[in-house]
């Protein structure tokens, strides 16, 4: 097996250790109201909310990085034009 697929495996397990050891009910108070869920199911509800969240960060972060073939101007730095080749 490929040392990648082992490491997956391991990961899966030790997952699904941790989420069969934390099913027990366990509140949790939403502002006023308090919500009584199994603990890996709030674990899985906050671990995906963070990848929602990575996932539209990186998506911000790309929007600013420049094009290939631009580069970015330091602030207050004059507009130079590119030089033109001589013949």
């Amino acid at each position: 097996m490929k040392t990648k697929t082992v490491v997956i495996l391991v990961l899966v397990a030790l997952a699904l250790i941790l989420l069969l050891q934390n099913a027990g009910q366990t509140p949790l108070r939403l502002f006023f109201w308090p919500i009584y869920a199994p603990l890996f199911i709030l674990i899985l509800v906050i671990f995906f909310l963070g990848v929602v969240v990575g996932v539209l960060l990186e998506k911000r972060d790309r929007k600013k990085e420049p094009k290939i073939g631009e580069e970015k101007a330091h602030p207050g730095a004059p507009a130079v034009p590119p030089a033109k080749p001589h013949p």
